[in-house]
């Protein structure tokens, strides 16, 4: 019987692109955080220029290019190490895994077959962070307005 951990260095890398991409969330929802930050002071000032509506977009721009942004480390690494044919091979396939789709008839080398499920991991863990800071930002407009 083989007790090999078949995923020790899937693992290993997981963990890494999975460091690099907390720190691009953080700095995505530092980013949100900060343009909500100054509509709330233009606010208590009654001079805000912009509708409550158009800041949740603008929110939502900032966590789009955020999530993406994430896309692109874990699809850099399937790049540079072959795992994914090129490069809009490699995008396709983040895409894919980041979101949880799971796209079928996308091959990977046997030794990187579980990669994708790690990225989807670390997705999740991202997608809920960014929706404890939209959810956050809805309580605050509501109470804005009651």
């Amino acid at each position: 019987m083989n007790l090999e951990f078949r995923y020790a260095e899937q693992f290993t890398v997981a963990l890494a692109l999975t460091s690099v991409t907390v720190i691009a969330h953080a700095f995505g929802m530092k980013w949100a955080r900060r343009y909500f930050k100054r509509y709330l002071s233009l606010v208590m000032t009654r001079k805000p220029l912009k509708s409550p509506q158009t800041v949740m977009i603008v929110i939502v721009a900032i966590m789009m290019i955020t999530h993406f942004s994430e896309v692109i480390i874990w699809a850099l690494f399937y790049a540079l190490r072959g795992i994914q044919p090129d490069w809009l091979s490699s995008v396709y396939f983040s895409v894919y895994s980041y979101t949880t789709l799971g796209a079928s008839g996308i091959s990977v080398p046997e030794h990187w077959r579980g990669i994708g499920g790690f990225e989807a991991m670390a997705a999740m863990l991202m997608f809920g962070w960014s929706t404890a800071v939209l959810a956050s930002a809805v309580v605050e407009l509501h109470r804005l307005d009651g």
